[in-house]
């Protein structure tokens, strides 16, 4: 695990970093990239595709038979994270195959849940 470095510490009593914090802030059309994907990614069943997802290209069909989830139930939950960039398709004939749209995204998920096992050690 690696360490953390200090943190600065600001406060209106003692010495302020408003401006040099505010200069870190993302751009509010950021922020609400960021809470869309937040908000996709809080769902159990939409973790669990993107997680599957990781490294493979995995059809609807076999989706649900992963999930054990109707059909139609998968379907909604990939149009949610299609809708905020998380995941995009390839038709191949009549079949749709899902995957994680980008290379960050894999990333991120990857750290996360290397995070999240550490903190549960």
């Amino acid at each position: 695990m690696s360490e953390l470095k200090p943190l600065i510490r600001s406060c209106c009593e003692d010495i302020s970093y408003i401006p040099d914090i505010e200069k870190t802030l993302p751009t509010q059309s950021e922020l609400a990239s960021l809470s869309h994907i937040f908000k996709a990614l809080s769902d159990p069943i939409r973790l669990k595709i993107v997680f599957a997802l990781l490294e493979y290209e995995i059809c609807v069909g076999e989706m649900a038979n992963l999930l054990q989830l109707p059909q139609s139930h998968v379907s909604h939950q990939l149009k949610i994270l299609r809708k905020y960039g998380i995941v995009e398709f390839t038709k191949d004939k009549k079949m749709s195959f899902y995957y994680i749209k980008n290379a960050y995204m894999k990333s991120v998920l990857k750290m996360t849940l290397h995070g999240t096992k550490e903190t549960h050690v």
